[in-house]
């Protein structure tokens, strides 16, 4: 695949004031301007297909610069800390900038003692990402997700999400629940999308 500036060359010096261009030269340029375009690299795991940031790549400027994608997942499930919950989940983003968060919760036994809270330690590597895209949030993001009780639409329900230091914290509202449907079995299945800047919620 040619890169940006093999491009560039071809097209300043065939492409000319008052030039007469060949067709083959003509159909080998577009040609190229479309496997550009069209090809996406892979850098940290992650396939780049958006067309200004595989220009960054393809310059050769380093990752910090602005632009530091990560992608985290696992095929198999984690649990919270007291075994009640099953969790699948991939985290896909920029440094610094926003994050997909896609995830399967599964609630393996409720357990009324502990209330609607399930707690999940991540790794380092994905700690650091999180936080540098939560800038100063310790409050919850809130959101309103579709829950599914043994196979069956239940209803949507209103799921706090927070990370404090290590640990993914999930919080579902009281007032939102059937508590008959939030049973074993009880599931989400979805796929949110977030990012938090410093914003100064303290100014009058």
């Amino acid at each position: 695949m040619a890169t940006k500036d093999e491009i560039t060359s071809k097209i300043n010096s065939k492409i000319v004031k008052d030039g007469n261009i060949r067709a083959v030269d003509t159909n080998e340029i577009l040609r190229d301007i479309l496997d550009f375009s069209n090809t996406g690299i892979t850098q940290n795991t992650t396939n780049i297909n958006n067309i200004e940031q595989r220009v960054i790549v393809l310059e050769n400027k380093p990752e910090t610069d602005n632009y530091k994608p990560f992608s985290f997942w696992d095929e198999n499930p984690i649990a919270d800390n007291n075994g009640l919950s099953q969790l699948w989940y991939s985290f896909k983003g920029i440094s610094k900038e926003s994050v997909n968060f896609t995830f399967k919760f599964v609630l393996l036994k409720p357990d009324s003692k502990k209330g609607k809270e399930y707690n999940y330690k991540l790794n380092d590597k994905i700690v650091k990402e999180l936080k540098s895209i939560l800038i100063g949030k310790d409050d919850d993001l809130t959101f309103i997700v579709p829950g599914c009780y043994n196979d069956f639409y239940s209803n949507h329900v209103c799921l706090n999400i927070s990370l404090i230091e290590d640990t993914l914290k999930f919080r579902f509202s009281d007032n939102n629940f059937n508590d008959n449907n939030f049973d074993n079995g009880f599931n989400i299945f979805t796929s949110i999308h977030f990012h938090c800047p410093p914003f100064n919620f303290d100014r009058k």
